[in-house]
């Protein structure tokens, strides 16, 4: 079975509790993701989201001046590399969170999504309905081939259905 090692974002893009919503949203959109884990001292003190900042400037703060420690949300719940996807599935999915950090021995290592984890599920069922649909054919081929072998194709002697009706209506 697969763990969050096997599909997690090595480079995890951080930010400091004091940075401008404005700040944050550039880096986000250097970077093109969709959170920063926000780090003091190493340590994960939060996370914020682009929807975080968007309700930032909808909420009419200045976005110069506000920290994103103001909007992240705290505590974060971590996960271990080792963890099974289908276990930390379930867990977000209780947990209503999209993105987890991957943390071994209290250091951050990685980032998860569910959107990763949806694509890699997906991947797994394209994989196994193509190894099906091989598996069909072989069979399909094989149960031919073995009739083939022990039964001759049996020709009716029974006249076609519609000649059969004609000779009865000649009669």
């Amino acid at each position: 079975m697969k763990k969050a090692q096997d599909i997690m974002a090595n480079e995890v893009v951080t930010a400091n509790p004091e940075m401008s919503v404005a700040a944050a949203a550039k880096l986000m959109l250097a970077k093109d993701v969709g959170c920063l884990v926000v780090l003091q001292e190493s340590k994960i003190k939060g996370i914020v989201t682009d929807r975080d900042l968007m309700a930032c400037a909808i909420k009419q703060h200045n976005i110069q001046e506000c920290s994103i420690s103001n909007h992240m949300s705290s505590p974060v719940m971590t996960a271990t590399p080792d963890v099974l996807l289908i276990n930390l599935a379930h867990l977000m999915a209780a947990e209503q969170i999209k993105r987890v950090p991957i943390t071994e021995e209290g250091e951050l290592v990685g980032i998860v999504s569910f959107s990763d984890i949806a694509e890699d599920m997906d991947e797994q069922v394209a994989g196994m309905w193509s190894e099906w649909l091989e598996l069909i054919s072989v069979t399909k081929t094989s149960a031919q081939h073995r009739r083939g072998k022990r039964f001759k194709k049996k020709t009716s002697t029974q006249p076609h259905p519609e000649k059969r009706s004609e000779s009865l209506i000649r009669s």
